[in-house]
């Protein structure tokens, strides 16, 4: 898997070269305004992620619009914003440590009976 992995980030990085696409890059904006951050200024961890949903949704899919208007192969323009996506948007896998030993977090379901 991991070489797999290794082999389209390879096989990306060439096809942006040759189309010329350059990695997508955000600004951070104040919470609620269009005015952008200062430097030096790091935002709270809740805001921070409202920033990523809102480049991801003003800026991310513009530049795939973009990519695919320009006549390059969709299937680079989708590697491009997913790779985006995995890079800042996928959630840290998170272990619970019981007795030493790290286990995953279990899933549980819950069933709900609603009536009228």
């Amino acid at each position: 898997m991991l070489y797999k992995s290794l082999f389209f980030l390879t096989l990306s990085s060439f096809f942006n070269q040759a189309y010329e696409l350059r990695n997508i890059e955000c600004v951070k904006w104040l919470p609620g305004t269009n005015e952008v951050l200062p430097a030096g200024v790091e935002l709270a961890p809740e805001f921070e992620l409202m920033n990523r949903v809102r480049c991801y949704c003003e800026i991310v899919k513009q530049k795939e619009a973009e990519c695919i208007s320009r006549q390059i192969p969709k299937n680079i323009c989708l590697a491009r914003t997913k790779r985006w996506v995995e890079q800042n948007l996928k959630l840290p896998s998170v272990n619970i440590s019981i007795n030493g030993n790290l286990s995953p977090i279990p899933r549980r379901e819950y069933m709900i009976s609603v009536e009228p």
